[in-house]
């Protein structure tokens, strides 16, 4: 009789388990990152003159359904997806800055000098036409320096970007550092936090994106991360990354708080790092090889011609400022436009040799074995074709992200039909261990009815 009563009460148990296991799936279905449980079981029974006798069923342990490969192979992906995301996202105000819709791009300016230079060889003394070409000019050193000031404006947002990064990294370590003290307490009472660690999953997640990490688990359940090889949580501890950044050198310096030196790879704190060292260091490099060209090469001939008013030798640009942020005409030109020395012989009003040997200058290769519009051609269609193949890669690694998210849904996620019938299921196997232990009890009555 009183094995009928433990029968029906581990039934009773391991129905209300399974009840509450899977009205909590149900119940989580649609909540981010909350992987399935299941109720595992195993039958119990005994050995009596040499039959085997069922006792029940006893519930061993609630599983947390979960590939963790899957959750590695995602880690990576997300890595760098990120990596590609915050490149895009600064190419993109890169594009803005060295680009226009307006049709005054740099290579125009340039290209627009060149031909008023070519347009005065043949009238030197028309005044229009030595008007047009200091507006021309002066244009054009507006044009630099408002793309020079342009991408300074994204090397500043990039920064902040990348400290902004810094300091989310910086949460998130805090964030595992706190449920790795809540698993690693619940594993040493055998009683796994199935809720942290999907908490724990979804923060892993975010902090791949942010920068390329290292996971191990230990033998208690906590989770140590290094970032570069270097340990920047160990348990319940998190060590904070420092980020101190140069301006005048454009680098930046990432260090814990002990002086620990952190190379960070992957993700957007990378991507942010590589952009304000190398790429916007270089555009604004190729700028002003660009401004530093045209000062040095018009001036050189300029200043061996010959204007309408005196034969002295003058400069177009002024030569103390040769970078794209200070480029300027000469002003002894802007005040007075019969210096513009167009002549190569002095003396000689409508000669316009020197004139025209600057508007050559478009045709010589003077950067790198390349004129200088396409020179700046190329500059400002580096961010955009940048961008394309940025966009065309991370297309690609999305569509990898969302394969493995659907083989991690198909193991973790909630199939809330199936789940319902479980319901059922388990609603039945209640009901007949409650059966079970009526016809026990009844079957008790009986017998000591029959005593008395």
């Amino acid at each position: 009789m009183k094995t009928l009563f433990e029968i029906s009460k581990s039934g009773l148990q391991s129905a209300e388990r399974s009840l509450s296991v899977t009205s909590n799936n149900v119940i989580n279905a649609d909540t981010p990152g909350y992987s399935r449980q299941r109720v595992e079981k195993e039958p119990v029974g005994q050995h009596v003159r040499g039959l085997h006798s069922g006792l029940g069923v006893n519930i061993t342990s609630i599983s947390r359904l979960r590939n963790e490969l899957i959750d590695v192979q995602l880690g990576d992906k997300r890595q760098e997806m990120g990596f590609m995301e915050e490149k895009i996202k600064l190419y993109e105000q890169l594009e803005t800055s060295v680009a226009s819709d307006s049709g005054g791009d740099l290579d125009v300016r340039i290209g627009s000098l060149f031909d008023t230079f070519s347009e005065l060889s043949n009238d030197p003394q028309d005044f229009s036409v030595r008007n047009n070409l200091v507006g021309e000019a002066r244009q054009l050193s507006e044009k630099m320096g408002d793309m020079d000031r342009s991408i300074d404006r994204v090397s500043d947002v990039t920064r902040d970007s990348v400290n902004t990064t810094v300091d989310k990294i910086n949460e998130i370590l805090a964030d595992l550092a706190s449920l790795n003290k809540s698993i690693t307490v619940s594993d040493a009472m055998e009683r796994p936090d199935h809720a942290s660690l999907d908490v724990q999953v979804q923060k892993l997640e975010e902090l791949s994106e942010l920068v390329d990490i290292e996971t191990m688990t230990a033998k208690n359940g906590g989770l140590e991360i290094r970032i570069g090889g270097v340990q920047v949580l160990n348990q319940d501890t998190h060590r904070e990354i420092v980020a101190h950044n140069d301006d005048v050198e454009k680098q930046f310096d990432l260090r814990l708080e002990n002086g620990t030196s952190v190379n960070a790879s992957g993700g957007k704190l990378a991507a942010g790092i590589d952009i304000y060292e190398n790429e916007i260091p270089g555009m604004k490099d190729r700028l002003d090889r660009i401004a530093e060209t045209l000062v040095t090469e018009i001036n050189t001939l300029h200043s061996s011609g010959y204007g309408l008013a005196d034969d002295e030798s003058r400069d177009f640009f002024d030569p103390d400022f040769t970078s794209a942020s200070d480029i300027r005409i000469n002003q002894e030109i802007a005040d007075n436009h019969e210096h513009i020395a167009a002549s190569s012989v002095a003396g000689q009003a409508g000669n316009g040799d020197m004139a025209a040997s600057m508007a050559e200058l478009r045709n010589e290769q003077l950067i790198d074995g390349r004129k200088v519009v396409d020179y700046a051609v190329n500059l400002i269609s580096e961010p955009g074709s940048n961008l394309a193949q940025l966009r065309t890669a991370a297309d690609s690694r999305e569509s990898e992200i969302r394969m493995l998210e659907v083989q991690q849904e198909r193991e973790a996620g909630v199939n809330v039909d199936e789940e319902l019938s479980k319901l059922i299921q388990y609603q039945n196997a209640y009901q007949g261990a409650a059966r079970v232990m009526s016809s026990a009890q009844q079957m008790y009555d009986t017998l000591i009815s029959l005593v008395r």
